[in-house]
């Protein structure tokens, strides 16, 4: 599908420029490979062209030899994550290895040590005691008896000792495999070693003692004072900044416990991870209330269950109490505050089938432990809460439930084992937020004990542990490339972020999913953008083609000033601190290297898509198996849809971005010029913008001869009426009561939401904007860039699920607003209060404010508005007369039937006996207003001017440019400037700033973007249109 454009940089060989035609069939630029050719590696060597490709066929030949090494030594094919740590290993890269238990960490690491000896490479594998130590001396002798090996073992003989402490001062070996307390003991010893390859298999036992760090640090070859001086500035809260040292590889198993202190800080700015904890959120968790405390209920219920159970009390009092009733009634059961360690072994063993423990995030029974082939139910006594002393305010502990629940459920040799959560808990109140933020965090909910089969439930949960054998993984690992960290962030968390990993500057989150690995990371927008400097404003005209030419976007880091061609430095204020997202795509081709599959979740839009082809051409050539996802909303099972309709990129939305993108290009550059040659200043213009500034410049002289006389009558029922001139008096006559019905209004879209928003709070477009893509990123509300009111079935079940909530189900008439299409309305994405939404907040369990709070309580409200039921009224036709005027107005007087009402509350005026006038004012008056930001998006979106992505952008472009301001009533202004740019403009091009031609060019585009134009044609015609027309 290649569209016919150039991506400087994107060259697999030299790093120079290359067609995306090229980059999707593999092969290097034209300048190193003149003759398309699939023997193209051999032609490069001939011609003495093979430059950085070289790097990618050494990879390539390196993996294929390590696999089959592996296969030769095992018999055994690697696995998923064996591959995927190969890769990294290969690639130099440092990591931790997160994958669930079982799954041959340990064999990986001596495989790979055996390989690397065999290429004169040294290795040093650390184990946590002396038995595993044997364990792995024992085996490596068995897989390959020429590795010269040394190992350290205290029950060693003295003649022993003595060899191998020769041979250790020597370097007389190509593995060494010792244990964590020989690290311990040797740090000046080992300080001065280097190894290519260190391996550490259990990092809890290494983190013990802080100063392991430093010592394993220093293996890999990094100076002791550059770990000092690392330490020093994370001491007193500096970023440190480190040089590129040429170090070993450090791979290290993943961590039980979250490591302290500052010392583990330095995997993360020395080797760029962080020291990762496997959180397996792939869960198959029933979660069961029963509305009272009965301990007849929890007697029986531990009847049925049998074994494998944790108690959780809320505190330490209650914890044995609930001992001593289970004693009481023949029940055995081991405690987290007595005798654990030899509880807990009775339990792992069989001999114990009950443990109670306290509801706290870090308590033993909470996060000590990991047995979820025992484990298969947690009952929760209450539930586990906090409280947050500044406002009396008790609120359920989420993070710790979540924890807990967690131990009765996750991956086991390749088995998904179901798990139950009971919750005793009579509080109704503070039951619906644990719930509410269940389903939040992981998409879970609860059932009423009343509803579920127990007895069914425990064989249920029994089966799932009967006959556990090591699975065959179905694994696979993924890219997943997304905009923002912001959304990466909150995908990760769905499914646990294991590990964080930087590369390049570019942060990824990795996660394991029942399917294997998904790594997470984002570009921060666009990466490329058109030239300035060749062609005809970035687009070269060649065989009657029109081609693009694209590069790099960047960004000073001083100054802010945004640029693409390859300037050393910033033409603005001549700094060299440049942002270049070329360093982001660098960073994806490596992790391109490493994944099976690239999945882009760039924005469903234009947009979007044209983000998705430029990551896809800059990638293919090392991996292309890539393919495009499309989320609507930020949710767990949005997510997995997406994953699951996974498709091709479609060719016409990029064409369309592209066409956009140029138009906008010829246009604001060729009306740009001519200002700056006739003005000799540094003044701008573009299209849309221009045409909008001419609506703001029209509306200001309508508004200054608009100003009239005008009198109001308000009437003791509170009725205000006006009227054009001054009247002295005025009376109110009932013309006609009936009944009525009024529907709920839509939700919103995007031009109504901003308008909507903008007059309520005076808040900008730009800040609206911005606040919505929080509120999407974050997973509260759907995509905010649409012009659909549509409302899909599973917004219809969000809201059917509230009116549930609030037991108003009488209310609820679901509503589609639309045909059937991608996008939808602006709505929430779970049945999520605005009160509920406060709390979380207060919790800081999600970092919004009280304006994103505000927005959020206006969607919400208007769409379950839209899902509600029509309002019965009683209205009043009445009849206003003044001496020499009157006037018709329709009140409601009376709600006789609520519906949509409950969320968006309506004006309700009494009739009143008399209906006497209380107050009159005559004052002059503006019959014409001037524009608000709100008003502006209303006149775009009626006559078809600007998109819902650019609506925002539009108006703050004119404010920037300082063609415009707000007074201090929030009402727009043209400055002098603007209306001398407008001016000069409009007398000599108009044909390409006026209304109509902008509502044309619009048209066309679409029209692209549907296919139903064709895309170079559609270029020639602007072309010639604007060539004929700007002289």
């Amino acid at each position: 599908m290649p569209v016919n454009l150039k991506f400087d940089h994107s060259c697999i060989n030299c790093e120079k420029i290359n067609t995306d035609d090229r980059n999707l069939k593999g092969f290097p630029c034209i300048e190193c490979l003149p003759n398309e050719t699939n023997d193209y590696i051999n032609s490069l060597i001939t011609t003495n062209k093979l430059y950085k490709l070289e790097k990618y066929i050494r990879f390539e030949n390196e993996f294929k030899d390590f696999f089959n090494f592996f296969v030769e030594k095992t018999g055994l094919k690697l696995n998923g994550y064996q591959k995927l740590w190969a890769k990294r290993v290969l690639l130099s890269k440092s990591f931790t290895m997160i994958a669930p238990t079982g799954l041959g960490k340990t064999t990986f690491g001596i495989l790979i040590a055996i390989w690397l000896a065999k290429k004169e490479k040294k290795s040093i594998l650390i184990f946590p005691t002396i038995a595993i130590v044997k364990q792995v001396v024992e085996k490596i002798e068995k897989l390959d008896k020429t590795i010269k090996i040394l190992y350290y073992n205290s029950n060693m003989k003295k003649s022993e000792k003595e060899d191998f402490e020769k041979r250790f001062k020597k370097d007389d070996y190509k593995i060494l495999i010792v244990s964590t307390q020989f690290i311990s003991k040797r740090k000046e010893e080992l300080k001065n070693k280097f190894f290519d390859f260190v391996f550490i298999d259990d990092v809890d036992s290494v983190l013990k003692s802080s100063k392991n760090i430093e010592t394993i640090i220093m293996l890999t070859g990094v100076p002791e004072n550059v770990i000092n001086e690392t330490l020093k500035k994370l001491k007193i809260g500096q970023k440190p900044e480190i040089k590129d040292i040429n170090k070993g590889i450090l791979v290290v198993s993943s961590a039980t416990a979250r490591p302290k202190g500052i010392r583990p800080l330095l995997f993360r700015y020395i080797f760029n991870f962080n020291l990762g904890k496997p959180s397996f959120f792939s869960r198959n968790i029933i979660h069961i209330r029963y509305k009272t405390k009965e301990i007849n209920q929890l007697i029986e219920l531990l009847k049925i269950l049998n074994d494998g159970i944790v108690i959780y009390a809320e505190n330490e009092n209650e914890a044995k109490k609930l001992k001593e009733i289970l004693k009481k009634n023949n029940i055995e059961a081991g405690t987290s505050w007595e005798n654990f360690e030899e509880s807990f072994e009775k339990f792992k063993n069989g001999k114990l089938n009950i443990l109670i423990g306290i509801s706290s995030y870090y308590g033993k029974l909470v996060r000590g432990i990991d047995l979820p082939e025992k484990i298969k139910a947690v009952i929760f006594w209450g539930i586990p809460k906090f409280r947050i002393e500044k406002e009396d305010l008790i609120l359920p502990d989420i993070y710790t439930y979540v924890q807990a629940t967690g131990r009765t459920s996750r991956l086991f040799k390749g088995n998904l084992l179901k798990g139950a959560s009971f919750v005793f808990e009579e509080n109704d109140e503070i039951f619906e937020k644990l719930s509410s933020r269940l389903f939040w965090i992981t998409d879970e909910e609860f059932y009423n004990s009343s509803d579920i089969d127990i007895k069914k439930l425990v064989n249920e949960l029994n089966e799932s542990r009967k006959n556990i054998e090591n699975k065959d993984l179905k694994f696979s690992s993924k890219l997943i490339i997304v905009e923002s960290p912001t959304k990466a962030e909150t995908l990760s968390k769905f499914f646990g972020i294991s590990s964080i990993r930087s590369l390049n500057g570019l942060i990824s989150f990795e996660s394991i999913t029942k399917e294997g690995l998904i790594t997470i990371t984002a570009t921060r927008g666009h990466t490329y953008d058109l030239i300035t400097k060749e062609g005809y404003h970035g687009v070269e005209f060649s065989n009657n083609t029109f081609i693009p030419i694209y590069n790099t976007i960047k960004k000073c880091k001083e100054c802010g000033y945004q640029f693409v061609d390859n300037y050393d430095k910033c033409p603005k204020c001549n700094s060299k601190n440049i942002d270049d997202k070329l360093n982001i795509l660098k960073a994806l081709r490596e992790l391109a290297l490493e994944v099976d599959e690239i999945l882009i979740a760039s924005d469903p839009d234009v947009e979007g898509e044209k983000i998705a082809y430029d990551i896809l051409q800059y990638i293919y050539p090392v991996n292309s198996n890539i393919k495009r996802i499309e989320l609507h909303e930020i949710t767990r099972n949005a997510f997995l849809k997406g994953i699951d309709e996974k498709r091709e990129i479609k060719e016409n939305l990029v064409k369309s971005q592209i066409v956009r993108r140029i138009e906008d290009r010829w246009i604001g550059f060729e009306l740009s010029q001519k200002l700056q040659t006739n003005f000799k200043r540094t003044l701008s213009a573009g299209r849309v913008q221009s045409t909008v500034l001419g609506w703001i410049i029209q509306r200001e002289k309508e508004y200054k001869n608009s100003i009239k006389k005008f009198t109001s009558f308000t009437f003791e029922n509170g009725l205000k009426v006006e009227f054009e001139g001054i009247h002295e008096n005025a009376t109110l006559k009932i013309e006609n009561i009936y009944e009525d019905t009024i529907a709920p209004p839509a939700p919103f879209n995007t031009s109504t939401i901003l308008s909507e928003i903008s007059k309520k709070y005076k808040l900008s477009v730009n800040e609206i904007m911005s606040i919505l893509q929080n509120l999407f990123e974050n997973g509260f509300i759907t995509y905010h860039r649409t012009d659909s009111t549509r409302i899909s079935k599973t917004g219809q079940a969000v809201a059917e699920k509230y009116f549930k909530l609030i037991n108003k189900t009488h209310l609820y008439k679901p509503k589609s607003f639309g045909n059937e299409g991608a996008h939808e309305g602006i709505r929430p994405v779970k049945p999520i209060s605005p009160e509920e939404l406060k709390d979380m907040i207060k919790e800081k369990i999600i970092n919004l404010d009280k304006k994103h709070l505000l927005i959020y309580k206006e969607i919400f409200n208007r769409f379950l508005a839209s899902q509600s039921k029509k309002i019965k009224v009683k209205k009043a036709r009445l009849n206003i007369i003044t001496e020499n005027s009157e006037k018709s107005e329709e009140i409601i007087t009376e709600i006789l039937e609520d519906g949509w009402n409950i969320f968006m509350p309506i004006k309700v005026i009494q009739l009143m006996n008399e209906n006497k006038v209380t107050d009159r004012k005559v004052y002059d008056k503006h019959t014409v207003p001037l524009f608000t930001q709100a008003t502006i998006i209303e006149e775009m979106k009626s006559k078809n001017i600007g998109r819902p992505s650019t609506y925002a952008k539009i108006i703050s472009v004119l404010f920037e440019r300082k063609y415009i301001f707000e007074n201090k009533y929030k009402r727009i202004i043209p400055t002098k400037l603007g209306k001398f740019v407008y001016n000069f403009l409009n007398s000599k091009y108009n044909k390409f700033i006026n209304e109509e031609t902008t509502r044309i060019l619009e048209k066309i585009m679409d029209e692209v973007e549907k296919g139903k134009k064709e895309f170079q044609q559609t270029l020639h015609e602007i072309y010639n249109e604007i060539k004929g027309g700007i002289k």
